[in-house]
């Protein structure tokens, strides 16, 4: 009988020793619990900078800042839903747009180049309107755009391959990518200095419900 007791305490002293070296284990090799990433504060000064196409109101309490990208079918259909809530909100919304252009698709830069050259001669809107129609157009469709809109082909051509053009398409992505940004289309929805991101038109259309309830 003792001994049974004496192999019971045994064995209970060692289920009691794994189980303190297991916990022990299990404290030091596990990931180290890093601080939360704080969210960057939106700043609509920030967002909201000089050259860059826009409509609506520019005077609007209630400012859409839209990253989008031309060959994203996603960001067609929040084209429309954009332009229906300039409609149903006439007046009250100021729309400014900035490229962010997926690697994912492979016509995207040249897409936002050409825009941004249409931009230089006041059809920035016009342009993209047709390329979301059309977002497999080739380097000929695009030139037969630019000639439906009656732009001047050579300054087309030359403000396409030019420097300010490029510098304006990537200023656009870093500002995109220094708030998070990391698909399309998404939005930053503002009213007075206060702002959200984001993400779908969707959200967007029911985001701004609420805003102009309050509004």
């Amino acid at each position: 009988m003792k001994s049974e007791t004496r192999f019971l305490l045994i064995l209970l002293g060692l289920v009691l020793i794994l189980g303190a070296g297991l916990a022990a284990l299990n404290y030091y090799t596990r990931p180290p619990q890093l601080p939360e990433a704080k969210p960057t504060e939106i700043k609509l000064s920030d967002l909201v900078i000089p050259g860059r196409p826009e409509k609506g109101n520019p005077n609007a309490k209630v400012v859409v800042v839209e990253f989008s990208d031309m060959q994203c079918p996603s960001c067609r259909r929040g084209n429309e839903t954009v332009e229906q809530l300039l409609l149903r909100y006439e007046g009250k919304i100021r729309l400014i747009f900035r490229h962010y252009p997926l690697d994912i698709h492979p016509k995207a830069m040249l897409f936002a180049r050409a825009a941004e050259a249409a931009y230089r001669q006041g059809k920035f809107w016009e342009m993209q309107d047709l390329i979301f129609n059309e977002q497999d157009a080739s380097d000929k469709r695009l030139e037969e755009f630019a000639r439906s809109l009656g732009l001047n082909m050579e300054q087309f051509h030359k403000d396409m391959k030019s420097r300010e053009v490029q510098e304006a398409i990537l200023n656009d992505i870093a500002t995109a990518r220094r708030y998070g940004v990391n698909s399309t289309p998404t939005y930053f929805l503002c009213v007075g200095e206060k702002g959200q991101m984001i993400q779908g038109h969707l959200s967007l259309a029911a985001e701004m419900e609420k805003v102009m309830q309050g509004n």
